[in-house]
Protein backbone atom coordinates (compact mmCIF):
# COMPACT_ATOMS: atom_id res chain seq x y z
CA UNK A 1 0.00 0.00 0.00
CA UNK A 2 1.29 3.49 -0.66
CA UNK A 3 3.16 5.20 2.30
CA UNK A 4 0.78 8.50 2.94
CA UNK A 5 2.38 12.02 4.78
CA UNK A 6 0.61 13.15 7.14
CA UNK A 7 -0.51 16.52 6.97
CA UNK A 8 -0.90 17.83 10.57
CA UNK A 9 -4.16 19.45 9.94
CA UNK A 10 -6.66 18.49 12.25
CA UNK A 11 -9.55 16.48 10.65
CA UNK A 12 -8.05 16.71 7.51
CA UNK A 13 -6.46 13.36 6.65
CA UNK A 14 -9.72 11.43 7.83
CA UNK A 15 -10.98 12.89 4.45
CA UNK A 16 -8.01 11.98 2.67
CA UNK A 17 -7.46 8.13 3.35
CA UNK A 18 -4.58 9.28 5.73
CA UNK A 19 -2.68 12.17 4.60
CA UNK A 20 -0.72 13.28 1.22
CA UNK A 21 0.61 11.06 -1.19
CA UNK A 22 4.45 10.04 -0.80
CA UNK A 23 6.62 12.19 -3.10
CA UNK A 24 3.23 14.57 -4.40
CA UNK A 25 2.68 18.20 -4.79
CA UNK A 26 -0.52 19.40 -3.52
CA UNK A 27 -1.93 23.12 -4.01
CA UNK A 28 -3.77 24.88 -1.50
CA UNK A 29 -5.84 27.30 -3.11
CA UNK A 30 -7.73 30.40 -2.41
CA UNK A 31 -8.49 34.17 -1.84
CA UNK A 32 -5.96 36.62 0.63
CA UNK A 33 -6.20 35.81 4.41
CA UNK A 34 -8.14 31.96 4.23
CA UNK A 35 -5.31 30.47 6.18
CA UNK A 36 -2.61 29.45 3.15
CA UNK A 37 0.67 30.33 4.85
CA UNK A 38 -0.82 28.56 8.17
CA UNK A 39 -1.65 25.45 6.66
CA UNK A 40 2.13 25.16 5.07
CA UNK A 41 3.54 26.11 8.29
CA UNK A 42 1.08 23.87 10.07
CA UNK A 43 2.42 21.10 7.66
CA UNK A 44 6.25 21.49 8.01
CA UNK A 45 5.81 21.94 11.64
CA UNK A 46 4.09 18.30 12.00
CA UNK A 47 6.49 16.89 10.61
CA UNK A 48 10.13 18.81 12.31
CA UNK A 49 7.93 17.93 15.75
CA UNK A 50 8.92 14.33 14.56
CA UNK A 51 12.64 14.42 13.37
CA UNK A 52 11.80 15.05 10.10
CA UNK A 53 13.47 17.74 8.11
CA UNK A 54 11.71 20.46 5.78
CA UNK A 55 12.71 23.15 3.55
CA UNK A 56 10.21 26.55 4.00
CA UNK A 57 10.64 29.02 0.89
CA UNK A 58 8.46 31.84 1.37
CA UNK A 59 7.78 34.67 -1.36
CA UNK A 60 6.59 37.25 1.26
CA UNK A 61 8.28 37.29 4.50
CA UNK A 62 11.61 37.02 6.29
CA UNK A 63 12.91 34.27 8.57
CA UNK A 64 12.45 37.12 11.23
CA UNK A 65 8.51 37.30 10.15
CA UNK A 66 7.70 33.77 9.85
CA UNK A 67 9.41 32.96 13.47
CA UNK A 68 7.06 35.69 14.57
CA UNK A 69 3.67 34.30 13.35
CA UNK A 70 4.60 30.73 14.49
CA UNK A 71 5.31 32.05 17.39
CA UNK A 72 1.97 34.30 17.38
CA UNK A 73 0.00 31.08 16.66
CA UNK A 74 1.79 28.84 19.53
CA UNK A 75 4.51 27.10 17.65
CA UNK A 76 7.48 28.48 19.93
CA UNK A 77 9.72 25.62 18.80
CA UNK A 78 10.48 26.76 15.58
CA UNK A 79 13.50 28.37 16.89
CA UNK A 80 14.53 25.25 18.14
CA UNK A 81 14.27 23.12 14.74
CA UNK A 82 16.37 26.30 12.62
CA UNK A 83 18.98 25.72 15.42
CA UNK A 84 19.31 22.00 15.16
CA UNK A 85 19.23 22.09 11.32
CA UNK A 86 16.08 20.64 10.98
CA UNK A 87 14.19 23.27 9.30
CA UNK A 88 15.76 25.93 6.30
CA UNK A 89 13.92 29.09 5.54
CA UNK A 90 14.67 30.84 2.24
CA UNK A 91 13.44 34.04 1.87
CA UNK A 92 13.34 35.23 -2.07
CA UNK A 93 11.06 36.73 -4.50
CA UNK A 94 9.25 35.10 -7.70
CA UNK A 95 10.56 38.15 -9.89
CA UNK A 96 13.63 36.97 -9.80
CA UNK A 97 13.34 33.31 -10.24
CA UNK A 98 14.00 33.47 -14.25
CA UNK A 99 14.98 29.87 -14.61
CA UNK A 100 12.91 27.20 -12.80
CA UNK A 101 14.86 24.36 -13.51
CA UNK A 102 17.99 26.81 -11.60
CA UNK A 103 15.57 27.34 -8.83
CA UNK A 104 15.22 23.16 -8.32
CA UNK A 105 18.64 22.91 -8.48
CA UNK A 106 19.07 25.57 -5.75
CA UNK A 107 16.57 23.96 -3.45
CA UNK A 108 18.46 20.38 -4.32
CA UNK A 109 21.74 22.15 -2.68
CA UNK A 110 19.34 22.90 0.30
CA UNK A 111 18.26 19.69 0.64
CA UNK A 112 20.74 17.11 -0.67
CA UNK A 113 19.79 13.24 -0.47
CA UNK A 114 17.40 13.18 2.45
CA UNK A 115 13.80 13.30 1.60
CA UNK A 116 12.01 16.54 3.40
CA UNK A 117 9.01 18.19 3.58
CA UNK A 118 8.84 21.46 1.37
CA UNK A 119 6.29 24.68 1.01
CA UNK A 120 6.66 27.18 -0.96
CA UNK A 121 4.46 29.93 -0.16
CA UNK A 122 2.75 31.14 -2.69
CA UNK A 123 3.63 30.07 -5.82
CA UNK A 124 1.56 32.67 -7.57
CA UNK A 125 4.80 35.06 -8.63
CA UNK A 126 6.35 32.33 -10.17
CA UNK A 127 3.18 31.37 -11.98
CA UNK A 128 3.02 34.77 -13.30
CA UNK A 129 6.05 35.02 -14.45
CA UNK A 130 6.09 31.24 -16.16
CA UNK A 131 2.56 31.97 -17.32
CA UNK A 132 3.68 35.05 -19.76
CA UNK A 133 5.82 32.58 -21.71
CA UNK A 134 2.87 30.00 -21.66
CA UNK A 135 4.81 27.30 -20.75
CA UNK A 136 2.88 24.33 -19.20
CA UNK A 137 5.69 22.23 -20.14
CA UNK A 138 8.12 24.15 -17.42
CA UNK A 139 5.57 23.72 -14.78
CA UNK A 140 4.87 20.68 -15.36
CA UNK A 141 8.89 19.53 -14.68
CA UNK A 142 9.32 21.87 -11.67
CA UNK A 143 6.26 19.80 -10.07
CA UNK A 144 8.01 16.82 -10.94
CA UNK A 145 10.95 18.03 -10.11
CA UNK A 146 9.70 18.76 -6.74
CA UNK A 147 8.25 15.36 -6.28
CA UNK A 148 11.94 14.10 -6.22
CA UNK A 149 12.65 16.18 -2.99
CA UNK A 150 9.69 14.58 -0.76
CA UNK A 151 6.22 15.97 -0.38
CA UNK A 152 5.43 19.35 -1.12
CA UNK A 153 2.63 22.06 -0.61
CA UNK A 154 2.79 25.01 -2.57
CA UNK A 155 0.06 27.55 -2.26
CA UNK A 156 -2.02 29.39 -4.85
CA UNK A 157 -3.74 32.70 -4.77
CA UNK A 158 -6.67 33.09 -6.53
CA UNK A 159 -7.10 36.63 -8.48
CA UNK A 160 -7.11 37.72 -11.48
CA UNK A 161 -4.31 37.36 -14.20
CA UNK A 162 -2.61 34.35 -12.99
CA UNK A 163 -3.93 31.05 -14.89
CA UNK A 164 -5.28 28.10 -13.01
CA UNK A 165 -2.92 25.33 -15.02
CA UNK A 166 -0.95 24.10 -11.62
CA UNK A 167 -4.66 23.11 -10.53
CA UNK A 168 -4.45 20.66 -13.40
CA UNK A 169 -0.69 19.32 -13.14
CA UNK A 170 -1.33 19.31 -8.81
CA UNK A 171 -1.64 15.69 -7.27
CA UNK A 172 -3.95 17.22 -4.83
CA UNK A 173 -5.73 20.49 -4.53
CA UNK A 174 -7.66 22.01 -1.60
CA UNK A 175 -9.26 25.05 -1.83
CA UNK A 176 -9.32 27.81 1.19
CA UNK A 177 -12.42 30.04 1.20
CA UNK A 178 -13.25 33.03 3.77
CA UNK A 179 -17.27 33.57 3.45
CA UNK A 180 -16.12 36.96 5.13
CA UNK A 181 -18.96 36.64 8.35
CA UNK A 182 -16.36 37.23 11.24
CA UNK A 183 -17.60 34.26 13.14
CA UNK A 184 -16.17 31.29 13.86
CA UNK A 185 -16.76 28.77 11.06
CA UNK A 186 -16.39 32.07 8.57
CA UNK A 187 -13.55 29.60 6.73
CA UNK A 188 -14.40 26.55 4.43
CA UNK A 189 -12.31 23.98 2.85
CA UNK A 190 -12.91 22.21 0.28
CA UNK A 191 -11.18 18.87 -1.39
CA UNK A 192 -11.07 19.44 -4.98
CA UNK A 193 -9.02 17.15 -6.04
CA UNK A 194 -7.20 14.31 -4.70
CA UNK A 195 -5.14 11.46 -7.14
CA UNK A 196 -4.93 8.27 -5.77
CA UNK A 197 -7.75 7.68 -3.60
CA UNK A 198 -11.01 8.56 -2.55
CA UNK A 199 -11.89 11.65 -0.82
CA UNK A 200 -14.33 13.64 1.36
CA UNK A 201 -16.45 15.55 -1.36
CA UNK A 202 -17.76 17.88 1.16
CA UNK A 203 -17.50 21.73 2.09
CA UNK A 204 -16.19 21.68 5.67
CA UNK A 205 -16.00 24.61 8.19
CA UNK A 206 -12.61 25.41 9.92
CA UNK A 207 -11.60 27.55 12.11
CA UNK A 208 -7.55 28.65 12.82
CA UNK A 209 -7.45 27.79 16.86
CA UNK A 210 -4.15 29.33 18.84
CA UNK A 211 -2.07 26.72 19.65
CA UNK A 212 -3.26 23.94 17.05
CA UNK A 213 -3.56 26.23 13.90
CA UNK A 214 -6.24 24.78 11.40
CA UNK A 215 -9.04 22.54 13.00
CA UNK A 216 -11.34 21.47 10.18
CA UNK A 217 -14.90 20.46 11.57
CA UNK A 218 -15.79 16.88 10.27
CA UNK A 219 -18.30 14.56 11.56
CA UNK A 220 -18.06 10.93 12.44
CA UNK A 221 -20.74 10.23 9.59
CA UNK A 222 -18.43 12.24 7.36
CA UNK A 223 -15.40 10.10 8.07
CA UNK A 224 -17.38 7.15 7.40
CA UNK A 225 -18.33 8.15 3.48
CA UNK A 226 -14.92 8.04 3.22
CA UNK A 227 -13.49 4.98 4.94
CA UNK A 228 -13.23 1.93 3.23
CA UNK A 229 -15.94 -0.73 4.96
CA UNK A 230 -14.24 -3.63 6.43
CA UNK A 231 -17.19 -5.34 7.38
CA UNK A 232 -17.45 -6.65 3.49
CA UNK A 233 -14.02 -8.30 3.94
CA UNK A 234 -15.35 -11.74 3.39
CA UNK A 235 -17.15 -10.57 -0.17
CA UNK A 236 -13.41 -9.54 -1.66
CA UNK A 237 -11.61 -12.71 0.20
CA UNK A 238 -14.10 -14.81 -1.84
CA UNK A 239 -13.52 -12.95 -4.90
CA UNK A 240 -9.93 -13.46 -4.48
CA UNK A 241 -10.41 -17.23 -3.53
CA UNK A 242 -12.18 -17.55 -7.17
CA UNK A 243 -9.36 -15.08 -9.15
CA UNK A 244 -6.21 -17.36 -7.71
CA UNK A 245 -8.31 -20.26 -9.81
CA UNK A 246 -7.28 -18.53 -12.84
CA UNK A 247 -4.03 -19.27 -15.12
CA UNK A 248 -2.12 -17.12 -16.42
CA UNK A 249 -0.65 -13.49 -16.36
CA UNK A 250 -4.67 -12.44 -16.19
CA UNK A 251 -4.83 -13.54 -12.95
CA UNK A 252 -2.40 -11.13 -11.06
CA UNK A 253 -4.41 -8.20 -13.26
CA UNK A 254 -7.35 -9.05 -11.49
CA UNK A 255 -6.00 -9.65 -7.99
CA UNK A 256 -4.71 -6.16 -8.17
CA UNK A 257 -8.40 -4.59 -9.31
CA UNK A 258 -9.60 -6.22 -6.50
CA UNK A 259 -7.49 -5.30 -3.93
CA UNK A 260 -7.96 -1.78 -5.00
CA UNK A 261 -11.36 -1.97 -4.88
CA UNK A 262 -11.58 -3.55 -1.69
CA UNK A 263 -9.40 -0.68 0.28
CA UNK A 264 -11.67 2.04 -1.85
CA UNK A 265 -15.09 0.98 -0.84
CA UNK A 266 -16.69 3.06 0.77
CA UNK A 267 -20.48 2.38 0.16
CA UNK A 268 -22.87 0.66 2.31
CA UNK A 269 -23.72 -1.58 0.42
CA UNK A 270 -22.80 -5.03 -0.02
CA UNK A 271 -20.36 -5.04 -3.19
CA UNK A 272 -21.71 -8.46 -4.31
CA UNK A 273 -23.30 -6.85 -7.25
CA UNK A 274 -20.27 -5.05 -8.24
CA UNK A 275 -18.02 -8.26 -7.99
CA UNK A 276 -20.35 -10.17 -10.05
CA UNK A 277 -20.33 -7.51 -12.78
CA UNK A 278 -16.59 -7.99 -12.86
CA UNK A 279 -16.48 -11.66 -12.97
CA UNK A 280 -19.09 -11.49 -16.00
CA UNK A 281 -16.63 -8.39 -17.82
CA UNK A 282 -13.22 -10.54 -16.89
CA UNK A 283 -14.23 -13.72 -17.17
CA UNK A 284 -17.46 -13.79 -19.15
CA UNK A 285 -19.13 -15.52 -17.00
CA UNK A 286 -20.38 -15.63 -12.89
CA UNK A 287 -18.24 -17.58 -10.78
Amino acid sequence: MERKVPTGIYGLDELIGGGFRNNSVNMIFGGTGVGKTTFSMQFINYGLNRGEKGIYISMEMTEEQIIRESKQIGWGEIEKHIEKGRLRIIHTHGEDIVILSRFLQDIEEEIGEEEVRLAIDPLTPIIYNVQQKRHRKTISEFFNGLRRFGTSVVTLEEMEGVEMMPLYLADSVIKLQSLGYGERYDRTLRIVKYRGGKHGEGLYPFSIERGLGIVVDVTEEQINRVTPKMKYREYFEDAKRKIRQVEGELREALLNKIEALETSWTRDESPERVLQMFFRTELGREI
